[in-house]
Parts: C-alpha cells; structure tokens; sequence
C-alpha cells in the first residue's frame, strides 16, 4: 500500500467537508478529502440545492396552464445534465485548490491514519464530516424503488403519479411542494397535529394553503403504521387503519449516523445517533474533529458549514469554535417560502415571557405593488422594552434576506436601532420598517 501524509484529512464530501478543506487548504495546508459515493453530500447533490434549484423553475408564475407545462418538460428533460454540470462544479472547485480527493469507503487504522483503496493516509487532524441518511422503522422497509428516500425522489427523470410522503416536516414539505407542481397527485401523512411542527401557525398556513391549492391532501394527527408494495404499488396503513395506495412512498420521518468504518481503532465515543464532541468540536481524539450532523448538535447545513469553517481557523489559528446556535437562521424552501431568526410566538408563549408583534403585508408595500405580490409578509417579535426577540417572514425569495438578520437579535437591538437606518425606497425590505412601527406602538 503507498503511504501518503497530509496536514488534514477529512472524511465526508458534504458541504461541511468541503467548506472546511477550502479553507484549510488556503490557510497553508495539504488537505485530503475522502467521500465514499458523490461529492456535495445532502446539502448540495442529494436533496437541498437540487430541490431548491427545481422549486425556483416556478416562482412568479401564476397558474398559466401552458407555461407550467413548459417549464416540468424542459427541467425533467435537462435534469441529468444539470445534476451533471453541478457534479462537475464541486470537484473542480476542490481540485483547483489542489485538494487531493479519494472515493471509496475508507477506514481508520489507527487515531493517526486511515485507510482508502490502496492508500494509508497518515494526518496531522482528521475532521470526520459523514453525516446522517435517511432511515424508516422495520414496518416501512425502505426499498429505493417503491418506497424510497430524497436520493431517489431528487430524481425527476422518473416521476411518480401519485405519491405518499410520511412526515410533513421540512424535508417532506419541500417534496411535497415540488412534486405538487409537477402534477403529481401527492398526499402527506404527519403524525403531529400540524405540519412544519415548532412553527407559529400563521407562518404554516400560507404554506399549507399553497399546497392544498395544488391538489396536495394533507393528513393531520395520525401516524402511518407499516407500508407494503402490492401489485407495483404501495400501502401504507395508517394508525386508524386507513389504507392509502399510491405509487410510492417517500420516507422523510428517520435519520441516522453514517460512523465511519474503523471507528472502533480510536478512542473516538458515540451514542446510537452520533459522535460525541466536547469543546472546539473535538471528539475523545485530541486530533480528531466532529462537524455536521454526525456530531448530532443540529442538523442543518448551515450549521454544519459554520462548523467547517470554524475548525479549520482553530487549526489554522488557534482560535475557539463557538457553537452557540440560539441565534439560528432558518428556512423552509416552498411556494411561498418561510425565513426568520430568533423566537416565535410559540417558544415566547412555552417560557412565559411577554412580548409584542407587528406585521407588514409586503402587498401594501409601494415596491410590493409595483411587482404585482399578492401574499407574504414580515412578522417581527419585540419584547416589552422593544427589543427585538424574532424576525420571520413569509413570502418568495424571503431566504435571501434573513441570513445576516441574526446579528441585530445577538447584540440586542432594539426596534429603534433598526428604523434609525435607513432601507431603500421603494423596496421591500420597507416591509421591515412598517413591521417594527406597528409592534413598537402596540401596548
């Protein structure tokens, strides 16, 4: 076997994988990355960005029957050769930092080196970034035909008829939105009383209401108990006995760790569903690092670049990984979209702690009408000495203001510190403005 030494080794190609060994690499080191199957993990190859990309085909458009049409024949038609085009992407981004990839299944010898194909690859650090996959209970077999997770339904070169999602939760949501507008017959099966658990109800509706717009049925407070493939169907049995066939069934409910091989030949700790990391992200191996989802701290990809990046500069430079995620961005990428930083309604409610809201309707907005919006809106959450606790919003492309949001609920900003900048006119970002003057003025 040929021996080979590198400063950092990272196991996984997801997006956490890859933003670290970006940086590391332009910080001065040799990196290796090792992926077993595809490079860009969930985040961007197997679900996120692909379902994203193929949501943004119908935005702006307003129930034109032909021109829907022409957009699903065109995005299936074109899909593998974008999918293709992104593959590319990734790879050439690494390789033109001249990071050196491995694709295989690799395997730990020792806390020092690890094993892939033929090669040993001896590491100052490792940082292990292999998430999680999907999952189902014995009852719902996942067979990647039938019944099958986000790797198969991203692919929209064989697109069911009809379909069952089990979880109406982001993932099934985002699914059920997609496949909605490409004319599939689609029903969602959430256990819980309402889907997009964890979030205000005035938030879900739209959504909600968009969906059932589309022909989507959803199924509110029951559980599916088993599924099965009959006569090139599937049946899913719910908890009130209730039988639903459909052609398939996605499974969006279960995830879990992807512990790489070898694990075992180091002093590295996990539970059932992740590696145990203690401060800087470390694991029992003073030289091994967690990120991502494996390290089961929070399962987004946001999350998991930050965490990427923020090792690599306590490699590079010593300085400590902060993991303090109560200011948290979040999105939810459907028809309309939901964005917003900091708490809802429903925590402030749990806890006890007062608060006061105020919402702008982006239609009302001058720039809202000059654009012809008809929904969406900005909801922001102060407390009683008007600082700003939540900043939510409903609407298209809403994802694309929220992301620096959390900064101004980190340092405490009041209400005033907000209206004293001063937001482009006509914009919608003036939506803001009339949010916070609304919940300022209220008692």
């Amino acid at each position: 076997m040929v021996n080979k030494k590198y400063d950092v080794v990272i196991i996984g190609g997801g997006i956490g994988g890859y933003y670290s060994a970006m940086a590391l690499k332009k910080g001065g080191k040799t990196v290796a990355l090792v992926e077993k199957n595809s490079l860009g993990g969930t985040a961007l190859r197997w679900g996120a960005l692909p379902v994203k990309k193929a949501l943004d085909s119908f935005k702006g458009i307003k129930d034109k029957y032909n021109e829907t049409k022409n957009i699903r024949e065109n995005l299936i038609n074109k899909w593998n050769e974008d999918l293709s085009i992104l593959d590319s992407k990734i790879k050439e981004d690494l390789i033109n930092e001249n990071i050196d990839i491995y694709i295989g299944n690799g395997k730990f010898i020792d806390s020092k080196r690890f094993t892939v194909e033929d090669e040993i690859l001896d590491a100052q650090y490792f940082i292990i970034a292999t998430g999680t996959e999907p999952h189902s209970i014995k009852e719902i077999p996942i067979d990647g035909v039938n019944i099958i997770t986000h790797k198969e339904a991203i692919d929209l070169t064989h697109i069911p008829k009809s379909i069952t999602i089990l979880g109406g939760n982001v993932e099934g949501i985002e699914f059920a939105a997609l496949y909605a507008e490409l004319g599939v017959d689609v029903i969602v099966i959430e256990k819980e009383d309402g889907i997009l658990s964890g979030n205000d109800g005035d938030l879900v509706e739209p959504i909600e209401t968009h969906l059932i717009s589309k022909g989507v049925k959803i199924i509110k407070g029951i559980g599916a108990k088993s599924a099965k493939v009959s006569k090139g169907a599937v049946e899913t049995l719910l908890e009130d006995g209730t039988i639903i066939s459909t052609e398939k069934a996605l499974v969006t409910f279960m995830r879990k760790p992807n512990f790489p091989l070898g694990i075992e030949n180091t002093n590295i700790k996990t539970n059932e569903n992740n590696i145990i990391v203690y401060e800087n992200l470390l694991t029992d191996e003073q030289n091994i690092f967690a990120i991502g989802d494996i390290n089961g701290i929070l399962g987004m990809a946001h999350v998991a670049i930050q965490q990427g990046l923020s090792v690599a500069d306590y490699i590079l430079n010593g300085i400590p990984v902060d993991t303090s995620y109560y200011i948290l961005p979040r999105a939810v990428f459907t028809l309309p979209e939901m964005a917003g930083v900091g708490k809802q309604e429903l925590e402030l409610k749990e806890d006890g702690i007062s608060y006061k809201i105020g919402i702008a309707l982006f239609k009302d907005s001058w720039r809202g009408w000059a654009k012809n919006i008809d929904c969406g809106f900005v909801k922001v959450i102060l407390d009683e000495e008007n600082k700003i606790l939540g900043l939510w919003m409903i609407g298209e492309n809403v994802s694309e203001y929220i992301g620096l949001i959390g900064s101004v609920i980190k340092d405490g900003k009041t209400a005033d510190d907000l209206l004293s900048n001063l937001i482009i006119h006509p914009s919608l970002g003036e939506s803001i403005r009339e949010a916070l003057l609304q919940g300022k003025n209220r008692r």
